[in-house]
């Protein structure tokens, strides 16, 4: 597969070199506004830096579109994208609202483009693991998820894009929208959900940067989770507990700390469970995800992660701002 990016900041040249050290795809193209970012990216790589979003859009040659940029401009590059039919791996979120990811997710539809969202934590080795125990039935009928996700900040955060009103939303948006698609990977659609999102130390900012939240499903599972940019320690623990024990996902490696996956069966009830843990040494989440990203587009299959699930998440989050708005629990 030939491969154009957008973007070439942080994520853009973490997907490039997830391709570079794990693929057969090339990357032919790349484009980033900041024309120093497009230049660094592409000497590195060895490829064109085209002049603008549309001229790589617009580039025959290109199979792939990897867009990753500020999700303000997602929206609009995307739609482009889709009617150049070319399949696309938009980091997430999938636009600032569920109105966009709809349209966006109907559009892929209609031009029958694959349209994956960047939602790489699936792939993380241990949350893999998780969901494979999970589905064999190792911990029994599952009952809810209890997650914590959040970062330190750093000096100067509330005024980059992401704690911006052009982003869409603050925290939840952000950091949730991985909690929120984990949960209705292991537990299905929910039915129902509260938050309660604040503004306690980011003054300079209008949006979020603290989010509170339960969900519910049909069938009465249920999600708590918080998501914090007052952390002050970077911080990601994912808790799945059901009747015969729990499983739990504590760290991403890097500055979030080994990933491990901790497995408790129960025993009689008062006794302690019994516990396996094991350690996982690299990140391989963007090599993963890239791997079933084109396995889906040879089978001509929807991914894992697909657009749908995008929409989803993306319609979730506005209930969630809805709520802690009305301050009153939301019906889906």
């Amino acid at each position: 597969m030939r491969v154009g990016i957008i973007g070439a900041g942080l994520i853009g040249n973490k997907r490039a070199d997830a391709i570079l050290k794990s693929s057969k795809d090339k990357i032919t193209a790349v484009f980033d506004i900041d024309k120093k970012k497009s230049q660094r990216l592409g000497r590195r790589i060895g490829c064109k830096i085209a002049a603008s979003y549309q001229e790589l859009i617009d580039d025959r040659n290109i199979d792939i579109t990897i867009i990753a940029v500020p999700t303000s401009a997602l929206l609009k590059i995307c739609k482009e994208a889709i009617r150049a039919k070319k399949n696309i791996l938009c980091e997430k979120p999938l636009g600032r609202n569920y109105k966009e990811a709809e349209l966006l997710f109907d559009l892929a539809k209609k031009e029958k483009v694959i349209l994956k969202v960047g939602f790489n934590h699936r792939f993380h080795p241990a949350i893999k693991k998780a969901h494979e125990l999970v589905n064999k039935g190792i911990i029994g009928k599952l009952m809810y998820i209890r997650a914590v996700y959040g970062h330190g900040g750093r000096k100067g955060y509330d005024t980059e894009w992401r704690m911006q009103k052009i982003s869409g939303g603050g925290q939840l948006l952000d950091q949730g929208i991985h909690i929120i698609d984990l949960a209705r990977w292991f537990l299905g659609e929910f039915k129902e959900g509260v938050a309660i999102n604040e503004n306690l130390f980011w003054r300079k900012s209008n949006l979020e940067d603290n989010s509170f939240c339960i969900l519910r499903t049909n069938d009465r599972k249920l999600l708590y989770f918080q998501v914090s940019t007052t952390q002050w320690k970077n911080k990601f623990l994912f808790e799945i507990f059901g009747e015969k024990g729990y499983i739990i996902v504590d760290g991403l490696g890097g500055s979030y700390g080994k990933e491990m996956l901790i497995i408790g069966l129960r025993r009689k009830l008062g006794k302690r469970p019994d516990e396996k843990i094991f350690e996982f040494e690299k990140d391989t989440s963007l090599k993963e995800e890239w791997k079933e990203f084109i396995s889906a587009i040879k089978e001509k299959r929807e991914p894992s992660g697909n657009s749908y699930d995008g929409m989803m998440a993306n319609k979730i989050i506005d209930v969630l701002y809805k709520s802690s708005k009305n301050k009153k629990i939301i019906n889906l």
